[in-house]
């Protein structure tokens, strides 16, 4: 007979060796010459305006993954040591990504196309995870919505469980099922490195095409703040839930509050054309004493596009109220125009802190590195005035509560102000 202290403790070390999984593979075949690509990149690196304001980070960095990089590694290992360098100069524009888009768009509905996908690196270079996935699952599924570690939910396509490295502090996401059929039970999603202000850089395959992406991610309430992976399927996300997919909207809310929806600052066409339109269209039409701005999910763009409504917005402020919502998906020049918002009389921002991305800007600085398999972003510009936001992200004045609708908790906000 068992007695029950044996088998709790046994289960506990079942649990202990599954959340802190020593991540056993499978070998790929594709590999690359990533010492080479690293020693290329560095030298890349030492002409940004990021290293020469981080150094000592950058350097200490350098010198580690160099140990674990040589003409045998894997593209998957590879791609997180080329994106975790970028990480020591605290510049978030600055990202590698593969070459190769992977299953887009155009390629999904042509079955040959597809079928040569399949085929590809691309699709097969994933680690595969070599664990019984049903036993991880029901561990995982045990973990409190306020822990990291855990099963979420996409979009009801697949299903992830996130779990702690051995002897580390990143994370893996694992496959753990699939409606996709370009993901496999089992497949190791990606790497998810802590860094900055409660952020982790999301290093691995875009959920939809297989593309290698990196990005900034905060997860927090059992939801990945930026890609939408939940605890909670039946849970809706009301930070980025937004009222309309126009880039620029406007609608009267009330006799007091208008609504303005500010999707992208774009300095090209077409967006640039959407914009001066729709911002010629509201000139001389905010009468109303407040005005709620809406820059969730504004990836950002430049001063081109933005300043031609920051000039109508400085002179609505002089005598109503502007309330401005953010979120983890308010990027660059968007968290930009927020800082300049708050400036404003009258201005008070609400939401989620912003991303954190605002103090370089790219500039004709992009290049593929000599494996052929990834390409390189490097920001050319420094913005010192945002470097205090740079892996922080703006703090909102009113934190609002992501269960319930953004734009009807700023109403009441704005009533209770009377």
């Amino acid at each position: 007979m068992i007695s029950i202290r044996k088998t709790t403790i046994n289960f506990l070390f079942v649990c202990f060796a599954f959340l802190f999984l020593p991540i056993i593979t499978s070998a790929q075949e594709y590999v690359c010459d990533c010492k080479t690509d690293l020693e290329f990149l560095d030298q890349k690196v030492k002409k940004s305006p990021a290293y020469k304001r981080n150094k000592e980070a950058y350097s200490k960095a350098y010198e580690k993954l160099a140990e674990r990089t040589s003409a045998e590694t894997s593209i998957f290992d590879c791609y997180i040591i080329l994106n975790e360098l970028l990480l020591s100069i605290n510049d978030n524009h600055s990202r590698v990504y593969g070459i190769d888009k992977g299953a887009t768009p155009e390629v999904t509905p042509d079955s040959m196309a597809y079928a040569e996908f399949k085929k590809s690196e691309t699709n097969t270079l994933y680690p595969i995870l070599k664990v019984d996935l049903d036993s991880l699952e029901t561990i995982l599924e045990s973990k409190d919505v306020n822990d990291i570690v855990g099963v979420y939910t996409y979009k009801e396509q697949l299903k992830i469980g996130v779990v702690k490295e051995e002897n580390s502090d990143n994370f893996k996401v694992v496959i753990l099922d699939t409606n996709e059929d370009i993901w496999q039970k089992g497949e190791v999603m990606s790497t998810l490195i802590p860094y900055g202000d409660n952020l982790l850089l999301n290093v691995g395959g875009n959920p939809s095409t297989k593309r290698l992406i990196a990005y900034s991610e905060r997860i927090e309430d059992g939801v990945f703040k930026y890609i939408g992976f939940t605890k909670n399927n039946d849970h809706v996300h009301f930070a980025n839930d937004l009222p309309t997919e126009e880039t620029y909207f406007k609608e009267e809310i009330n006799e007091n509050i208008t609504y303005l929806r500010l999707g992208s600052f774009s300095g090209w066409n077409p967006t640039l054309g959407q914009a001066e339109k729709f911002y010629r269209e509201i000139k001389g039409t905010l009468t109303k004493p407040n005005l709620i701005v809406d820059l969730r999910n504004n990836s950002g763009g430049g001063d081109r596009n933005s300043d031609i409504i920051l000039k109508q917005l400085k002179s609505y402020s002089k005598k109503n109220a502007i309330f401005v919502l953010i979120n983890h998906r308010t990027v660059s020049n968007a968290e930009h125009f927020t800082l300049k918002l708050a400036k404003l009389k009258n201005t008070t921002i609400l939401g989620n802190p912003s991303n954190g991305t605002a103090a370089y800007e790219v500039k004709n600085s992009t290049f593929n590195l000599p494996s052929g398999k990834f390409v390189t972003v490097l920001t050319s510009k420094l913005h010192s005035k945002y470097l205090d936001i740079e892996s922080k992200g703006i703090i909102p004045d009113v934190v609002l509560d992501s269960g319930s609708d953004w734009i009807e908790q700023t109403v009441e906000y704005i009533n209770g102000k009377k």
